[in-house]
């Protein structure tokens, strides 16, 4: 069996539409949100908890009680740096999480001391802190908040860019950083290796990037560095290593500025003969290559030498490889019979164009994912043209090894944190509401209300795999949502092995945990073994036939047995 499932934890579908189940980053516990009845002198009203469970017996280990009256909006464990210094303790060891609404109030709990007091009740508040963002007035309500520099601070973004507050956890204090352009990754970040916060902010009419250093206490502007040659900045990174930023300039502008932490422009990238401008960026996990992806359907990976593209990637509505690397996924009907991927035979293929028009905003021409896997050596892509297509790119051919081609279009896609050769892809499922529409296919006569919507790629098998995830009663009728949980299986840089379950075969796996509107379960991805049916078991024969017969041309003389091969084919084909 490729993939086995955990028993299925079920949840009230309001719980599922405020928060969905998160792991640790370390994989260890599920944190998900429940109801709690809480009995007042005049009336019955609704309270929530947060119940964590073990990952691998999903066993309750704790449940932390929120206030009445608190919605939980956001709830976010702690994740730890890229980049630590070697004297520092584990951080994946740090199991803290918090708990936000919209009204300001973050409740954060340091799980590590707490879990270690055998109870089987309700926490009753202790060891949580408490931080109310009020400073803003109860008209301007919390966008986001994520922590900070490290495990004991936390930032609060303003809706409407009005401000930031970065809360001490330890000193209760906060400090407020005005005009924030975006509350997402796009707008704020750490430099990898110091945790230097790094904001672009928009105070008048020209972009700037701050670098802030120093304790809370006495936080202090260590660079800032306006862009003037930009019209309106979308986004910036960090490089891995900590010694480039990068930014990119509005749809009408192609440019990409290369900036030192100080402040100095170093390079631009710009080019004019092209309409629109660029749509994404994306460092390599190396820091070796910077993906820059534009809305004329390439995408380009400057080297950090002099920032000029080293590689090209181009991507067409109409694929023709010498290579057999396409797969289209074929829906198999009847209930829980999950759908495969079909190896086309011949070319060019044409997979599903969505209907484009000059009025669209954004344009359809650009991407929306841009992701490396783990160690820098592929590229998982999608070209927003053809919204059902998966280009997964080898940098090390320049060119593509696999290209998937799915009923409905791509909703998101993962790497494996740890397996460099495993990547998830999620489709949009058969009973969500597709607008959009394509020239050259009609998306109501494909699929079917069981239409599985996970699927795996491993660089290792022959075939992609679609997953078929259990359904019992009415629920995993709809998959919302499914993430890599990290093996508790860790080897740190000193070489220690930080097992925490070495008895356990499962741990080994890789693991996912896939959720529903109101429950969730955790796979167990057996990816050692190659998922059969019978056309590959067929193709993987006659591979082994023509390897064999090649080895036997290259060690002996030239000997005309073509009829001889053909008949050894027809044996193996009749033997299946």
């Amino acid at each position: 069996m490729i993939m086995e499932y955990s028993e299925l934890v079920g949840a009230s579908r309001e719980c599922g539409k405020l928060c969905q189940p998160i792991a640790s980053y370390d994989g260890k516990f599920i944190a998900t949100v429940s109801k709690a009845t809480a009995l007042t002198a005049n009336a019955v009203s609704q309270q929530y908890k947060l119940v964590i469970r073990s990952s691998r017996s999903l066993m309750i280990k704790k449940q932390l009680q929120l206030p009445p009256g608190f919605i939980p909006k956001m709830v976010k464990w702690y994740k730890p740096a890229a980049i630590r210094l070697s004297d520092e303790p584990l951080d994946y060891e740090i199991h803290r999480i918090f708990a936000a609404n919209d009204e300001g109030e973050v409740r954060i709990w340091d799980l590590d001391g707490m879990l270690d007091v055998v109870s089987n009740g309700i926490d009753d508040l202790k060891s949580v802190v408490v931080v109310r963002q009020i400073s803003w007035g109860s008209n301007v309500p919390i966008k986001n908040v994520e922590w900070g520099r490290s495990p004991d601070e936390i930032v609060v973004f303003s809706d409407y860019q009005v401000s930031l507050a970065v809360w001490s956890l330890v000193g209760r204090e906060s400090v407020e950083i005005y005009h924030p352009k975006y509350f997402t990754a796009k707008g704020f970040s750490f430099q990898p290796d110091t945790r230097h916060l790094t904001i672009l902010s928009r105070p008048v009419s020209e972009d700037i990037i701050s670098v802030y250093g120093g304790p809370l206490s006495e936080l202090e502007t260590l660079s800032t560095f306006g862009l003037p040659d930009f019209y309106d900045a979308k986004g910036f990174q960090w490089s891995p290593d900590g010694r480039w930023i990068a930014t990119y300039d509005t749809i009408t502008n192609f440019q990409v500025g290369i900036y030192v932490p100080l402040g100095g422009l170093y390079r631009v990238f710009a080019m004019e003969d092209i309409g629109l401008g660029v749509c994404d960026i994306e460092w390599s996990p190396a820091g070796n290559l910077l993906a820059v992806a534009s809305y004329d359907g390439v995408i380009r990976c400057l080297n950090t030498w002099t920032f000029t593209p080293t590689v090209i990637l181009k991507h067409s509505t109409s694929i023709n490889t010498k290579e057999r690397i396409i797969f289209v996924e074929q829906p198999v009907n009847g209930k829980d019979v999950h759908s495969k991927y079909q190896r086309v035979q011949s070319y060019p293929v044409c997979p599903p164009k969505l209907r484009s028009s000059l009025t669209d905003a954004p344009p359809k021409t650009g991407f929306s994912m841009v992701e490396f896997n783990n160690d820098g050596t592929l590229l998982a892509t999608r070209f927003d043209l053809i919204p059902t297509t998966l280009w997964i790119w080898s940098l090390r051919t320049m060119a593509p090894v696999a290209v998937l081609v799915h009923v409905r279009k791509i909703k998101s896609v993962e790497w494996h944190p740890q397996k460099p050769h495993l990547l998830l892809i999620i489709c949009a499922n058969s009973q969500a509401k597709d607008d959009e529409t394509y020239d050259n296919y009609d998306l109501a006569d494909v699929g079917n209300e069981n239409d599985c919507c996970l699927y795996i790629w491993n660089a290792e098998w022959r075939n992609p795999y679609a997953l078929s995830v259990p359904r019992v009663g009415t629920t995993f009728t709809s998959v919302t949502d499914a993430k890599w949980i990290r093996s508790i299986v860790e080897v740190d840089d000193r070489g220690d092995d930080h097992t925490l379950d070495e008895d356990s075969e499962l741990d080994l796996r890789a693991k996912l945990l896939i959720c529903d509107r109101g429950s969730f379960t955790v796979g167990y991805l057996d990816d050692e073994q190659e998922p059969e049916d019978e056309d590959t078991k067929v193709q993987r024969l006659i591979d082994g036939v023509q390897q064999q017969e090649w080895a036997e041309l290259t060690t002996t003389s030239y000997i005309d047995d073509t009829f001889a091969i053909v008949d050894q084919r027809r044996r193996v084909i009749k033997a299946v």
